[in-house]
């Protein structure tokens, strides 16, 4: 029997690792599923409780008395006449500027070298260019402020849109009639130095 005794102990101890190393992967598992129901539970009150696009839709309509419409529109198709007024449309020398900008932030200075272009209606290019002829150092004023107080990252957006609808803006305003309907950067280079 005293050899049966340590047979029953090896036998004991080979058991007990067993459940020790299930433990800590059991323990692993429950906490992840104890995270998924959290998520679930979360995802569901939301799902409850957050109103949709129409109900939204109404109580705007509530709150602004009415004047939201009850669809969204739909997306604009450029309509034939607008096609036809780009074709009546004439490109405008507005002058090549070279300018010089310190940029105080970063202690540089950008120089930047552009022709600018600008659209009007064929209908009014004669009295743009009267308006031009009286305003032309005022015009030549905007453009020179406009560009130099533009951030460096308005200066390096690849279509500039920001720029030109300030200076589009300073333009009209400056010639005191909307007649130019669009600007266009012809050789536009910027260098920090």
């Amino acid at each position: 029997m005293p050899e049966d005794e340590p047979i029953a102990l090896e036998d004991q101890s080979d058991a007990t690792p067993a459940p020790a190393a299930r433990s800590p992967i059991l323990a692993k598992i429950k906490i992840l599923l104890f995270v998924v129901a959290v998520v679930g539970g979360e995802c569901l009150v939301a799902y409850l409780c957050v109103p949709s696009e129409s109900q939204t839709a109404a109580m705007a309509g509530a709150v602004l008395g009415g004047n939201v419409p009850s669809e969204p529109p739909p997306a604009e198709e450029p309509a034939p006449e607008e096609e036809e007024e780009a074709a009546d449309q004439v490109e405008v020398d507005l002058e090549e500027y070279d300018v010089t900008s310190f940029q105080p932030a970063s202690n540089t200075t950008l120089r930047i070298s552009f022709h600018l272009w600008g659209t009007v209606a064929l209908k009014d290019e004669d009295r743009l260019y009267e308006l031009l002829q009286g305003n032309k150092n005022r015009l030549r004023e905007q453009i020179l402020v406009t560009i130099r107080s533009a951030d460096v990252t308005d200066l390096t957006e690849p279509g500039l849109g920001l720029v030109k609808r300030r200076i589009l803006e300073k333009a009209n305003q400056t010639l005191g009639e909307p007649l130019l309907r669009t600007i266009i950067f012809s050789d536009f280079s910027s260098i920090e130095q």
